[in-house]
């Protein structure tokens, strides 16, 4: 790909408006902040720069440009990436040699096709005549099949792979996108769906990357399962993936809620009745990958699964790992039927009004024990405390533990201080459980810094965003006491300023640049540091104070860790006997522990 290309598309987007489209992001200054999408954290520490068009978090220690943004938070690689700011930006891209191109690319070019080949199956052949009666009695417009671009697979063994032969793909890369079956006898692949409705499954951009089939012909002397999916491929990946998400991220975001049903026709119903921004979680527990791809679009999710057991089970696993990531939680209580799609086969906007008036988790639970459990009973007590106290677990904000505490006591008529010990039982279970060991145990690499290399990146990075400073800086802190891996830039640094005596902040870097590539990259980091820990323009005195005080620490470090080398370098001396170079070295000694005293005093 040429450079001129990646160089047009980077001049055609705003990575502020890129990046703004997966998280949030608030204005700091010149720049944007947000809560890194890579990392749990509280306070932000994920910064974007529109001036020099990267983007840094200070918590996680990743960092790029809208490239490798895309990369990372998609999961993708270059080319896909390419890919997806290609069209944001409206550049046609060269066109690749199809011998070349990635096995991902191959694969979702089959998926297209096969999706096509269904697509029209369902429409045409006189054989999906019980795929299309089995649609139109649940309801199901031919506005819905075209928009989700539904398809059905004919009982046949080898139609889609004979199909896609035809077109000149090879048999191998046909069953690597997850649509065929080795077959167990002789060799060759069978079809893996057959006699199914088939449900296409798309990436948030909306490209087709998988299928969910459900039986509508029974093969003759075989039980089959009710539904199939594509198993995990090099481009899909179940845990990865909500059904529906490409069309609903749109309504999400305008809702500010994202709604979350158990099956296909549950989202397909819900978009029907008006109701779009909702996606199917195919009946699994959330994945932390499913909740972080969703949290893009809105913090705040609504939980609508069957209403037997097995889909309050389904809502308590999903819950897990949304409490997790901070997530608002809401439930929708349907006023009739099993599930959604039955709600709103008996009146759509019954549905309608659930959604809007769903409950707050906390309450939705409260609710349903008082209707479940009989608390006369000593076991019903204890089966409610059960489930009530295993979810306050689950809520981080100590006032609102505190509040349903009360409440739980005041409903089971439990002292509050006994329901108090057996919470906090199950938070220490939970901790130091066996599975995960104590979470959240390991910090992040950005905390393990080494005390000189934060004190280094804050000093020049001040230096750099404050000129002013610049001169105090170089004639009170020397470049051998700047971490290694800065080192160089500092005193290249020094010279440049020594020589021009002021600073060019885009001269110097373009020299620097030349020296060595990476130079350019650091000072836009160093720079990004300094202004996302001085978001507005600070103070004069201050900021002199603030220089003075990172000088000081940092000649510290440095003279410490002269002090501790020289003390080994001693012990030898002494067990050599070597007195010429004891003498030497004590008086190295005492000049650098009187240069220690006089920065502490």
């Amino acid at each position: 790909m040429p450079d001129s290309q990646v160089d047009e598309i980077k001049q055609r987007l705003n990575i502020a408006e890129v990046i703004g489209e997966y998280i949030k992001l608030t204005p700091a200054g010149t720049n944007f902040k947000a809560r890194c999408p890579f990392h749990n954290e509280k306070t932000p520490s994920f910064m974007v720069s529109t001036d020099k068009q990267i983007w840094h978090c200070f918590g996680c220690d990743k960092g790029g440009d809208i490239f490798t943004f895309v990369q990372e938070i998609e999961g993708v690689d270059f080319p896909e990436a390419l890919g997806i700011l290609a069209k944001k930006a409206g550049v046609k891209l060269v066109a690749r040699n199809p011998l070349v191109a990635s096995q991902k690319t191959k694969l979702l070019e089959i998926i297209k096709w096969a999706a096509a080949y269904y697509y029209k199956t369902l429409l045409d052949s006189p054989r999906a005549d019980k795929a299309r009666a089995y649609l139109k009695s649940r309801g199901v417009s031919e506005e819905m099949i075209d928009d989700f671009k539904l398809g059905y697979a004919l009982m046949d063994w080898e139609n889609l792979n004979n199909f896609l032969k035809k077109k000149g793909y090879a048999e191998e890369d046909i069953f690597l996108a997850g649509l065929t079956i080795k077959k167990e006898r002789g060799v060759g692949f069978y079809d893996r769906f057959r006699g199914r409705l088939l449900f296409p499954i798309a990436n948030v951009h909306g490209e087709i990357i998988g299928f969910s089939g459900r039986l509508i012909e029974q093969e003759e002397g075989k039980e089959m399962a009710k539904y199939i999916n594509t198993p995990n491929t090099l481009v899909y990946n179940k845990s990865q993936v909500l059904f529906g998400l490409d069309k609903a991220k749109t309504a999400i975001k305008e809702n500010k809620l994202a709604i979350l049903v158990e099956g296909n026709m549950d989202v397909l119903s819900s978009y029907q009745a008006g109701v779009k921004n909702v996606v199917g979680s195919s009946g699994t527990a959330l994945t932390a990958e499913q909740v972080g791809l969703l949290k893009r679009y809105s913090p705040n999710f609504a939980f609508c699964f069957d209403t037997d057991a097995a889909g309050q089970q389904a809502t308590l696993r999903g819950l897990e790992e949304v409490f997790k990531q901070g997530v608002n939680i809401k439930i929708i209580e349907l006023p009739f039927g099993k599930d959604p799609d039955e709600c709103i086969k008996k009146d759509k906007d019954l549905w309608v009004k659930a959604a809007q008036e769903a409950k707050s988790v906390m309450e939705y639970y409260f609710s349903l024990a008082e209707k479940k459990f009989d608390f006369t009973q000593l076991e019903d007590k204890k089966e409610a405390a059960k489930l009530l106290l295993s979810l306050i677990s689950k809520l981080t904000d100590s006032i609102e533990q505190t509040h349903y505490l009360q409440k739980l006591s005041g409903l089971i008529r439990v002292e509050e201080n006994i329901l108090r010990d057996s919470l906090n039982k199950i938070i220490r279970q939970k901790k130091y459980s066996s599975e995960g060991g104590t979470e959240g145990a390991k910090p992040f690499a950005p905390k393990n810094k080494e005390k000189n290399l934060m004190l280094s990146e804050m000093i020049l990075g001040l230096g750099l965003k404050f000129s002013q400073e610049l001169p105090h800086i170089i004639n009170s802190l020397k470049a051998e006491a700047v971490h290694d891996s800065l080192h160089s830039l500092y005193k290249r640094l020094i010279i440049y300023y020594n020589q021009k005596h002021e600073l060019n902040l885009e001269e110097f870097r373009s020299e620097a640049r030349e020296a060595d590539p990476d130079f350019g990259q650091k000072i836009d980091y160093l720079l990004l540091l300094a202004e996302k820990e001085l978001a507005e323009e600070p103070d004069e005195k201050w900021l002199e104070n603030e220089r003075k005080e990172m000088v000081k620490s940092l000649n510290k470090e440095h003279i410490t860790g002269q002090i501790k080398e020289l003390s080994l370098k001693i012990k030898e001396s002494e067990k050599m006997q070597d007195k010429a170079s004891l003498v030497q070295l004590y008086q190295e000694f005492s000049q650098l522990t009187e240069e220690l005293k006089n920065l502490r005093s």
